[in-house]
C-alpha cells in the first residue's frame, strides 16, 4: 500500500544524520487532486532554515510541481518547474537530478521525461544538522499541508540517466535501478517499510491507500 495524507498534521519523516549528497538523484511517486497554496509533498532540508531542496505544488502556476534548492531559507540556487499538470488524480513519477556545486547541472523529470533543466546559481553545499526527508505536512511550517498519496522514494549518490529515470516511471522499483548508488529507499507499503538506510520513520496520522504498479523488489 501507499501512504495517503489527508492534510492537517498528517506527516511522515526520516531524520537524516548528514546533509544531502553534493550530486545525486531523488525520485518518488505521487498522486493528488489538491489545488492549494504552496504545499511541499516531499522535501530534504533543514527544518529550521529550509536549506536543502523541496518539491512544491506551486500556487503561482497552479497544477504544476516545482523543485527548489536553497542555500538559506530565502536564497534559491535552483528553481525548476514542470510543464505537466500533476494534480489530475493519477500517479506521477517525479525525479530530480541535482548537482549542488556552482554551475552544477540539474534536471526535473516527470513521468520519465525531462521537463526542465538548469545550472545551480552558486554553491548550495551546506554543513550542519537537523535534516529530514519529509512527506505530508512539512517540517517547515511555512508550507501548507499536502493532501494526496506518496510511494516509492529513492535517493541515489549519482545522477541517473534518462533511461534509468524512464525505467522508474515505467514501474521499476528503486532497488532495480543503479542499486550500487541507492542509499535510501522507502517503498512506503507500511509505516516502517524502509528497505535502505535503516532510518526509523516518524509518523503522524496518515493512512494506507492503493499502491501504484511496481516491478519489485520493493521490500
Amino acid at each position: 500500500m501507499a501512504i495517503h495524507f489527508a492534510g492537517g498534521t498528517d506527516q511522515m519523516y526520516w531524520t537524516v544524520p548528514t546533509v544531502p549528497q553534493n550530486i545525486g538523484c531523488v525520485a518518488f511517486k505521487m498522486k493528488t487532486t489538491q489545488v492549494t497554496a504552496n504545499t511541499a509533498p516531499l522535501s530534504y532540508w533543514n527544518s529550521s532554515s529550509r536549506v536543502g531542496f523541496g518539491f512544491i505544488c506551486n500556487n503561482t502556476t497552479p497544477n504544476k510541481i516545482l523543485v527548489v534548492g536553497y542555500t538559506t531559507s530565502s536564497t534559491q540556487m535552483i528553481n525548476l518547474e514542470s510543464t505537466t499538470s500533476i494534480n489530475d488524480g493519477n500517479w506521477h513519477s517525479i525525479a530530480f537530478n541535482y548537482n549542488r556545486n556552482p554551475g552544477g547541472a540539474c534536471a526535473l523529470f516527470i513521468d520519465g521525461v525531462q521537463e526542465a533543466a538548469g545550472n545551480s546559481a552558486g554553491s548550495w553545499v551546506t554543513v550542519g544538522s537537523g535534516y529530514a526527508i519529509c512527506i505530508g505536512d512539512n517540517v517547515s511550517t511555512f508550507w501548507a499541508s499536502y493532501i494526496g498519496d506518496i510511494a516509492q522514494i529513492g535517493h541515489w549518490t549519482a545522477q541517473l540517466t534518462a533511461d534509468e529515470i524512464a525505467a522508474i516511471a515505467k514501474g521499476f522499483a528503486p532497488p532495480r535501478v543503479r542499486p550500487a548508488n541507492l542509499i535510501f529507499h522507502a517503498p512506503i507499503i507500511r509505516e516502517t517499510g524502509e528497505l535502505k538506510a535503516g532510518f526509523a520513520a516518524t509518523v503522524t496520522g496518515a493512512t494506507v491507500s492503493e499502491h501504484c504498479r511496481i516491478v519489485g523488489p520493493w521490500f
